[in-house]
Parts: structure tokens; C-alpha cells; sequence
């Protein structure tokens, strides 16, 4: 079978302050999140997260389906550690969750989905890959079933200068995540204070294109869904016939 590309982890380097950093994101994502998945029926399949990620939106998604059992993807192995860690620190979810390394396309995937959830993913993806998302969408959702994205915040982009977007002291220690826009995407910026000290610092470029809404609505029309934004830069994307596929 196909093994995952480990050769560029490309959040490898922002696992260990994620989930330090990711409240102010997560107070707005979270219930957005909860909202785009309000009657979704676990008898319908397993729940795809796609790009999980240090398992924030897996720990969500799984919370606003109880009983759903998870599938979540991600090719970083540095995640993977915070997924895993995240997973034995709450055992009865560690009992619904199935964690695989590599990306979606490359994953073994049930027939049939109860939902999807693909945040900080699409960015990522070039036209054909997208295209091939949106398949695999159609394909595997249950009618009517929701796939949840997002694209970059429209309404905070990242500044040309950089910003400052989350700050936490840790004991004796403040951390720091900063934002830098960039024509293809943009930098974050990891830092830790002693005072007024920088003892360490972690630079993460990350490739994101300014794909809209509006656009992957057309491509996702293209393949048999409909999308209903829910914010600027967070939508949900349903089946509307179900597809038979081997």
C-alpha cells in the first residue's frame, strides 16, 4: 500500500505552541463548527476529519456527534504526537477515534460518511486536488450530509507587518504567535519570552492561496454539492444524490 510523503512536515514546527495559542481561533471556529454539525446521525457512518491537525477539531467535531465514530487524517507527524497525546489523555474518545498518517487521498476511506470536516485544508490545494476532494465528497457523504471548510479569515487577513495574534504565559514564560502576509500565503511566527528576552523562535511559512467561498462553491457544484456559507471564510458543502462508486 502507498506510504505518506514524510519528507516535508510542513506544520511539524508549529505542533508544539498550537494548541498553547489556538483559543482566540477556537472561540470562533468552535461554535461554527457545532453549528454546521447540528443533526448529523452517527448511524449514517464514520466522521472524516481531514487534516486534523493537533485533534482540536477532531475533540470537537467528536463531542458535537456523540457516538460518531472518527476517522482523522493528517500527514505531520508533529501533530500526530499532540493528536496522540490528546487522545490518551480522554479514553473514551480515544475508543472512537482512528487516527491515519498521510493525507486523505491516500487514505482508505469507508463507503459511506456521516460528515466531513476540513479545516486549514483547502489552502493548501491546487485546482485538481480540490476537484478531487469534491468527489470524494459527493461520493462518500450520506445525501444531504455536511462536509464543513474553511478558507482563509477574510475578515482578519494577515497584514503585510506583522501582527501580533495570540499571546499565553506558560510558568515563568509568555508565549507568542505572530502573523506576516506574503503574496502566496504568509508566515507565522513562534516566540518565547524570558522578560523581554526571546530565548526561542519558530518560523513556519505556509503556502495558502486566497481562494474565496464563491470560488470552491463553483467547483463544488461542479461534483453534486451546494454550499451554504456560515461566515466569510466558513461554509458547509451537502450532497445532493448519492453516488455509487466501488
Amino acid at each position: 500500500m502507498p506510504q505518506p510523503d514524510t519528507t516535508s512536515d510542513l506544520y511539524g514546527a508549529a505542533a508544539e505552541f498550537y494548541d498553547l495559542l489556538a483559543a482566540p481561533a477556537w472561540a470562533r471556529l468552535g461554535p461554527l463548527l457545532r453549528r454546521a454539525l447540528d443533526g448529523v446521525d452517527p448511524k449514517d457512518g464514520p466522521l472524516l476529519d481531514i487534516g486534523a491537525g493537533t485533534g482540536l477539531s477532531t475533540e470537537a467535531a467528536a463531542d458535537a456527534v456523540p457516538g460518531a465514530q472518527v476517522l482523522a487524517v493528517e500527514p505531520s507527524a508533529g501533530m500526530r504526537i499532540a493528536l496522540s497525546t490528546r487522545l490518551a489523555c480522554r479514553p473514551a474518545l480515544a475508543d472512537r477515534v482512528t487516527v491515519t498518517a498521510g493525507t486523505v487521498h491516500d487514505t482508505r476511506l469507508p463507503r459511506r460518511l456521516c460528515a466531513a470536516v476540513a479545516l486549514g485544508v483547502v489552502g493548501h490545494l491546487e485546482p485538481a486536488e480540490r476537484a478531487t476532494l469534491w468527489r470524494l465528497l459527493s461520493e462518500r457523504l450520506t445525501p444531504g450530509a455536511p462536509a464543513v471548510v474553511d478558507v482563509l479569515d477574510r475578515t482578519a487577513p494577515p497584514t503585510r507587518a506583522p501582527l501580533r495574534l495570540a499571546t499565553r504565559r506558560v510558568g515563568a514564560l509568555t508565549y507568542e504567535s505572530w502573523s506576516e502576509g506574503a503574496d502566496e500565503g504568509w508566515t507565522l511566527t513562534y516566540r518565547v519570552r524570558d522578560g523581554e528576552t526571546v530565548v526561542r523562535e519558530h518560523a513556519v511559512p505556509l503556502p495558502w492561496s486566497g481562494i474565496g467561498i464563491d470560488v470552491l462553491a463553483e467547483e463544488a457544484t461542479a461534483a453534486g454539492l451546494t454550499c451554504t456559507p456560515l461566515a466569510p471564510d466558513f461554509a458547509v458543502f451537502r450532497p445532493t444524490t448519492r453516488k455509487e462508486h466501488s
